[in-house]
């Protein structure tokens, strides 16, 4: 983002299965981005940030000898974000991410070292769809789901 973002709430709560990288990420990105400070009860919280983080690897293709010689990375973030109130701001979303790299037999640490390099830069760019879309809470109102 390229200036701050005006949140209408004070307090942040990360919640959920995700990585200590992409936690670290977004309370990082959040902390300096935007007016709230982030706390790590949800009771303190104006707003609740809930994320379900789930990594995968896909062979590609292979050699006329077997061997793998690319991976597809695949990384799924499935969030919402609610108030303290429970009103749901965003609703439930996917956010999916892949990253094709091509990988060498002979050179395996090459490869991991790669690898994690790209799934560093997916967690980025999750943070980054992330904090965009709570840029657009500072003109929404709660979305009230009728009673059936």
């Amino acid at each position: 983002m390229r200036q701050a973002i005006v949140l209408p709430y004070n307090t942040i709560f990360i919640g959920g299965a995700i990585t200590q990288e992409l936690r670290v990420n977004l309370n990082r990105y959040l902390s300096a981005g935007t007016n709230a400070r982030m706390v790590i009860t949800p009771k303190d919280a104006d707003l609740l940030i809930m994320l379900n983080e789930t990594n995968g690897k896909q062979i590609l293709s292979y050699n006329n000898l077997g061997q793998v010689t690319a991976y597809r990375l695949i990384t799924q973030i499935t969030f919402y974000v609610n108030n303290k109130e429970g009103d749901e701001l965003i609703p439930s979303a996917d956010l999916f991410l892949t990253r094709d790299m091509d990988f060498s037999v002979s050179a395996p640490t090459a490869a991991e070292a790669l690898e994690v390099l790209l799934v560093s830069d997916m967690r980025q760019d999750i943070v980054s769809q992330i904090v965009r879309r709570l840029a657009t809470l500072q003109s929404k109102k709660p979305v009230v789901t009728p009673v059936q």
